[in-house]
């Protein structure tokens, strides 16, 4: 009896004492989206007060261990994964808050731009891009992400929130990487960089990529480093369907290497989850992946603690996890150390990260908004941050890893018409970065509807206030046509010529979100060629030209989601300016000029589109345009009409001269419903009317074979327009097939199809 008794207390102390002494590891795999399981299985683990002792992970399972190991609850990893900012991860683009619009030059046909390296004449820059995804926005965002919880471990892994590994792969050695000390977010950086879809990361000269590329289950890594008592493993994985045809999805069994997802059953238990339908970037799927690996965990509970008798309530993990995150170091910056540059360069860089603070020290969010600028249409090619504790002042010192290449961007783009609208553009553009910035581009359009050629500057103050002195040289000819052909181009010459030559001084700022003012000074010289009839056979063309100088202001704001063919977005824009000068007209046949006139006369103009963001695949898209001008009636009605504004909402209008959707003065309303059928597909109605305030009507005078201007009644003569499109967006280019009707002149339809942009350099009016 005392044996059994001895017995009983003596594999009771060794049950408490193993229970006590009992650490647990957890071993997360890679598997893109579908690891989103992870943070389900840590929820179920959680809620039953299972420990988790250690953590180790590769890819994805670096992501989620690592978010973990510094603190982050289920319900917080989950919603960063279904966050904006998470998606701008994956998709490098910049949020509305970041754009900084006033530094983007105007608008351009361009399908496509590479980048000739002047130092290296035989590298061809962005034709085939470095990876799919811009480290743009993961660059900035792993900093902010790691930084706190990196100074806190003081580089040690060990001495986070939870004890945390992972691992990377160096395809040049040929050998799996283990991360246990340094900076958190460059070793998560490297051990998630899935070959093409992320940039490499380079260490020591050599691109080190996603670990899971040759072990996608680090359990050696768990055993080395923490030799834990019991080992509980998350396996994710695809496969059970026909692979996929989508090349992304093909890159992962092409690349990774076999993995055995096995845990020996006296060191632990491993729940493995095939999720065929989730490929590596479905994080839009994350909350039903979670579910799935918080539903399989919470099935084998029983079994699990059966064999882990040490229990942690949650209140304790939680109380534990608050105290951890409030004694990390507020993420303060002070002083500035910048690589890869000269020295003036990095002055200019300093600049801009001080520009609009009153102190030293600024904040994550001054970083970033200083950040996204420098690499707004900037020379600046890649800044790689890096944030350094600094334990005398209790501030991070910030490093930045600057790349600037010294090359011209070349642009190609334009227009291929079933109509008279065939385009081509070639722009080239070069930056300088010295103690300050300055932009130049140079534009070159031919087609048989306008040819024209733009030399433009920027140069970007230091001052705190951001902005630009731009100056502007430009030749253009516009040719209108009575030719409607389809498929073909008949010998119809041109009826209008309108060709101008202008220089414009401007100086523009930033206006709050996504908006820009700019004052601008120009002159020029603007020359019509027409004729006042219709049956011109044989006759020369009259001439009216301006010497006209002019003084305004224009606002812009823009968030449009498509250059041509919007579907979301908002643009407003208003320009007001004064315009002054000369008019000389000579009729057809004469040598000189016998009509001079002065002019002089304000032009204000507001549009306004608004393509409002709807849940499903219906939206309903709005504009607006007025103008109001107290211009003077030219020599002639063809001269006036010429020089009136002209109502010109779609791609089409722009080409046609169609003198009643002209005027000097005029209100205008639109209608856009579109029906998405995809993506990138979508079918748009637009129905527009146009309301001359008032009409500027064709008074005959016979003695000369002239007509000249004047104003018919209020409110009369108003006219529409109406369109219907089928649009494919590609990522490079626009295709669209249209039919579309005028009010007048009467029977005024027409269909075509376009590939491409028909969009023009700005005139001397604009």
């Amino acid at each position: 009896m005392r044996r059994k008794i001895l017995t009983y207390f003596i594999v009771t102390a060794i049950s408490l004492t193993t229970a006590t002494a009992q650490k647990v590891g957890l071993v997360l795999s890679g598997g893109g989206a579908r690891g989103a399981a992870h943070i389900g299985v840590i929820k179920a683990l959680e809620e039953n007060g299972v420990p988790i002792d250690y953590i180790s992970g590769t890819s994805i399972g670096a992501i989620v261990g690592s978010l973990y190991a510094m603190g982050y609850t289920p319900d917080e990893m989950l919603a960063l994964m279904l966050s904006d900012e998470f998606g701008y991860w994956q998709s490098g683009t910049i949020g509305q808050e970041y754009i900084y619009y006033f530094k983007k030059p105007e608008e351009t046909p361009q399908f496509m731009a590479f980048s000739i390296n002047l130092r290296d004449s035989t590298l061809f820059d962005g034709i085939l891009p470095g990876s799919i995804v811009n480290p743009i926005q993961m660059n900035q965002a792993f900093m902010e992400l790691y930084a706190q919880a990196t100074a806190k471990a003081a580089w040690n892994f060990d001495n986070l929130f939870v004890p945390f590994r992972c691992t990377g792969s160096d395809i040049y050695g040929k050998k799996l990487l283990v991360f246990r000390n340094g900076n958190l977010g460059d070793a998560v950086r490297v051990s998630m960089t899935f070959p093409f879809i992320f940039k490499p990361i380079w260490k020591n000269g050599v691109p080190l990529f996603d670990g899971g590329i040759y072990d996608n289950f680090p359990i050696n890594v768990m055993k080395e480093d923490f030799k834990p008592d019991f080992i509980f493993g998350s396996a994710v994985r695809g496969g059970g369907l026909r692979p996929s045809e989508n090349p992304i999805n093909q890159v992962e069994p092409m690349i990774m290497q076999k993995t055995d997802y096995y845990i020996p059953e006296d060191e632990g238990i491993l729940v493995e989850m095939r999720l065929p339908d989730v490929f590596l970037l479905d994080f839009y799927k994350a909350k039903e992946v979670m579910q799935i690996g918080y539903d399989r965990t919470i099935a084998m509970m029983d079994t699990i603690k059966a064999r882990v008798q040490r229990e942690i309530p949650l209140e304790e993990i939680n109380a534990r996890r608050k105290a951890y995150k409030e004694s990390l170091p507020p993420l303060r910056f002070e002083n500035i150390y910048v690589n890869g540059v000269s020295d003036e360069q990095s002055r200019y860089i300093i600049a801009q990260l001080h520009q609009g603070i009153k102190n030293k020290e600024f904040t994550m969010e001054d970083f970033r908004r200083a950040y996204f600028k420098m690499l707004t249409y900037s020379k600046i090619k890649e800044i790689i941050p890096n944030a350094v504790y600094n334990f005398k002042n209790g501030n991070f010192d910030l490093y930045l890893d600057v790349k600037i290449e010294d090359e011209i961007k070349v642009s190609i783009g334009g227009n291929i018409s079933s109509h008279q609208a065939n385009q081509l553009f070639l722009g080239l553009e070069y930056q300088s970065i010295g103690e300050s910035s300055a932009d130049f581009n140079a534009n070159f359009q031919m087609g048989n509807s306008f040819s024209g050629v733009a030399i433009d500057s920027r140069f970007f103050t230091s001052s705190r206030v951001p902005g630009y002195i731009g100056v502007k040289l430009a030749y253009s000819n516009k040719n209108y046509s009575q030719s409607q052909s389809l498929f073909y181009e008949d010998v119809m010459p041109a009826f209008i010529k309108k060709v101008e030559s202008f220089a414009r001084l401007r100086y523009g700022f930033p206006f709050v979100k996504r908006s820009k003012i700019e004052i601008f000074a120009g002159a020029g010289i603007v020359s019509d060629y027409y004729y006042q009839t219709s049956s011109f056979s044989g006759l020369s063309f009259d001439v009216s030209k301006y010497n006209l100088v002019n003084l305004g202001a224009r606002f812009e704001r823009n968030s449009l989601n498509y250059r041509q063919y919007p579907t979301e977005g908002r643009l407003q824009q208003f320009v007001g300016q004064f315009v002054t000068g000369d008019e000389n007209y000579r009729k057809g046949g004469n040598r000189y000029f016998e009509d001079i006139r002065r002019h002089k006369n304000f032009r204000l103009k507001g549009t306004w589109w608004n393509f409002p963001a709807m849940k499903g695949s219906f939206n309903l898209g709005m504009m607006g345009e007025a103008v109001y001008s107290n211009k003077k009636f030219s020599s002639n009605y063809t001269a006036t009409v010429l020089h009136a504004s002209a109502f010109t909402p779609t791609p089409h209008s722009k080409i046609s001269f169609n003198e009643a959707f002209r005027a000097n003065s005029y209100a205008a309303f639109g209608l856009i419903p579109i029906v998405k059928l995809n993506d990138m597909l979508h079918l748009r109605f637009e129905a527009y009317g146009f309301l001359p305030l008032p009409c500027i009507r064709k008074e005959v005078i016979s003695e000369n074979n002239s007509y000249e201007a004047r104003y018919g009644d209020f409110l009369t003569n108003y006219q529409f327009m109406g369109e219907t499109s089928l649009v494919l967006q590609l990522q490079y280019v626009s295709v669209s097939l249209f039919v579309n009707g005028y009010s007048y002149p009467k029977n005024n339809f027409n269909i075509g199809l376009n590939i491409g942009y028909l969009i023009f350099d700005s005139g001397f009016f604009d």
